[in-house]
């Protein structure tokens, strides 16, 4: 027989029940071996097949299959299949008393098989009709309640039409089938307990005559002549007594002496105790003036750095003279220096393909490895022209920053690199501007070095500000040190994270390899005719990714990520690894790890690297889990 797939309309009444409590309902399902279960269920990584623990998250990967758009078709298959069991095991413990439910249930499944053969999301409605209208009638009969059926409808894998809605409500309610129930059974209670009493009659009559027997005996004891006291055995018997007692009083006084000693014992040992807590207090008391005497030592060392890091701010320090790099603009605490690198020839980059083959050859050269360094390419061009802005954090992020710039932005690129503490960077905007001078319509890059020195707050308007100037990108570096603020929302708000040490770094890279200089004509993805293919992103899932973790919500960085992927989409021609799989390496990963998402979560819904292809496995993600260690083999 064929399980009927649960219908269009079903999956969005049932994505709108929620996975709560669709789970719920799943767990009533008590009748069925843990066996059964698991070879139904979707399997899952880092459990074997046949383990009991992965019941619950092979329930939640059920939903996951059965609600999300696209994916494989296997997986959905699967989940769809597993739903419908789950429901018939439902239908047949809670509706054990219907007379013909398994008839009428194979009915259904033979008609879907019978009509339908290859398409199994078909809804048979005059078998389901005759099965909801026989649950109404046998509800008079008291086999079964509307409720039940209420609950067996809501959770059904089939469109609710009117006329079975107009069965479930019409059907007999559980109270009154209850009731009936209590009363068709009251004529055998009420026999049996006719019975009892006659029962209990006959064991009173069998007691009175047991009291009389008794007390014929009582009576002739009575008639019986006093017995003659033997007075000197009663002495006897009462100096036995006495000398018992006496005994039972040494016995007392020593037990008092026992416990006489041990609370003396108890006391010494408390005054023991009572010296230590005083000492403890003297010694926390010590720890606390030796603390605060090596806090105030370190704060006036603090304010001695500061001090230091304030002057080599200025202008016409004794930084400026010695270093010889000439000073563009500045700020109290942030300087913006051209780059200094050597521009040489300068190639014309009109399209996204000759960039994208410029920035693989000065990738090439810090030693990024094929087939990895095209993928990464197409993300960091597609995140210059869409976002203007990108992170790159990791051991080589300084250098790829650098080159990045050189590669797309030529002579025109400058460097801001923060400071440890506080800066301020109002005009930063118009410094840029200032520095970059008359382009000509020519692109222009700031890239800005340990950008997490400082809170981003102070940062973030400033490099919006200067994305909009026109033309200008911003490649901003992460640092990793204990000075470093942790990364925030913010970030996202602008472009991606990625985190490069991931990506295929080679150990022996090429010895004197010069980075090419290029520079783009404009930021714009129709200009540099970047749209290759007709391919639609997944922008559904990824908006459902990015709003996973409770109430969280942020349409800043659902627009920023959305874009970003939808033009990824048009760029890459290929399908491995997917737009989504990029997204969930600039986006996701940053974003999940922010907001404290369960690992268990983060491990599911990336699912060892694939997130939904059906073939490719992201090596980035796979070793992103192995790293925070929450991938299970």
């Amino acid at each position: 027989m064929t399980q009927p797939a649960p219908t269009p309309q079903a999956v969005e009444r049932l994505r709108a029940i929620g996975d709560r409590e669709l789970l719920a309902f799943f767990n009533e399902v008590t009748t069925k071996t843990n066996r059964s279960l698991l070879k139904v269920l979707p399997s899952v990584d880092g459990f074997r097949a046949d383990s009991v623990a992965s019941l619950p998250k092979r329930k939640q990967a059920l939903l996951h299959h059965l609600f999300k758009k696209g994916g494989a078709k296997a997986n959905k298959a699967r989940a769809e299949s597993a739903y419908y069991y789950l429901w018939r095991a439902w239908a047949e413990q809670h509706l054990e008393h219907v007379e013909g439910l398994a008839a009428l249930l194979d009915g259904i499944e033979s008609a879907v098989a019978k009509e339908h053969p290859q398409a199994a999301a078909v809804q048979p409605d005059a078998e389901i009709e005759a099965l909801f209208r026989s649950l109404q009638e046998q509800s008079f009969l008291n086999r079964c309640d509307a409720e039940t059926i209420g609950r067996l409808l809501q959770f059904s894998p089939f469109e609710i039409t009117d006329s079975l809605q107009l069965l479930a409500s019409s059907a007999k309610p559980k109270v009154a089938v209850e009731k009936d129930r209590e009363l068709s059974i009251l004529p055998n209670r009420i026999q049996g307990q006719e019975e009892r009493l006659r029962s209990l009659q006959g064991d009173v009559q069998g007691l009175a005559r047991e009291v009389a027997r008794i007390a014929d005996t009582i009576a002739t004891i009575a008639a019986r002549p006093a017995p003659v006291v033997d007075e000197s055995a009663s002495t006897r018997a009462l100096e036995t007594v006495l000398a018992d007692m006496a005994g039972l009083r040494k016995d007392l006084e020593h037990q008092g002496q026992t416990a006489t000693r041990v609370i003396a014992a108890t006391e010494a040992r408390f005054k023991v105790v009572e010296q230590g807590v005083v000492d403890l207090e003297g010694l926390w008391s010590d720890t606390e003036d030796r603390i605060g005497k090596h806090v105030s030592e370190l704060q006036e060392q603090l304010a001695d750095i500061a001090q230091r890091v304030a002057q080599l701010g200025q202008p016409g320090g004794s930084g400026s003279s010695q270093s010889g790099i000439p000073i563009v603009a500045s700020t109290p605490s942030l300087r913006v220096v051209p780059l200094g690198a050597d521009a040489g020839s300068i190639k014309a980059l009109n399209t996204g393909l000759e960039a994208a083959d410029l920035l693989k050859s000065n990738y090439a050269t810090l030693g990024l490895k094929s087939p990895g360094v095209s993928t990464f390419v197409e993300e960091v061009l597609t995140a210059a022209v869409t976002c203007k802005v990108l992170f790159l954090k990791g051991s080589f992020s300084t250098d790829l920053a650098r080159v990045t710039a050189v590669a797309l932005a030529g002579k025109h690129v400058l460097r801001a690199r923060v400071p440890v503490g506080f800066v301020d960077a109002i005009a930063l905007d118009t410094e840029v501007a200032e520095a970059l001078g008359d382009r000509k319509g020519a692109v222009g890059a700031l890239v800005v070095e340990r950008v997490n020195n400082v809170p981003f707050e102070l940062l973030a308007d400033a490099i919006a500000d200067v994305v909009r100037i026109g033309n200008v990108m911003v490649v901003a570096t992460l640092a990793d040190g204990v000075t470093t603020f942790p990364e925030q929302l913010l970030y996202l708000q602008l472009g991606p994270v990625f985190d490069t040490d991931v990506l295929d770094w080679s150990v022996f890279p090429k010895a004197n390899t010069a980075v090419s200089t290029g520079a783009l004509t404009a930021l714009d993805l129709k200009a540099l005719s970047m749209q290759l293919s007709n391919g639609k992103a997944q922008s559904e899932e990824l908006v459902r990714l990015l709003r996973l973790g409770g109430s969280f919500r942020n349409p800043h960085v659902e627009r920023t990520a959305t874009a970003f992927m939808n033009a990824l989409e048009g760029f890459r021609t290929s399908d491995a690894p997917t737009s989504l799989q990029s997204a969930a390496f600039g986006w996701l990963w940053p974003l999940w790890r922010m907001t404290g998402l369960a690992s268990e979560d983060i491990e599911g819904e990336l699912d060892g690297g694939r997130v939904d292809s059906e073939s490719h496995v992201d090596s980035r993600l796979r070793l992103l889990l192995d790293l925070a260690g929450i991938r299970r083999e």
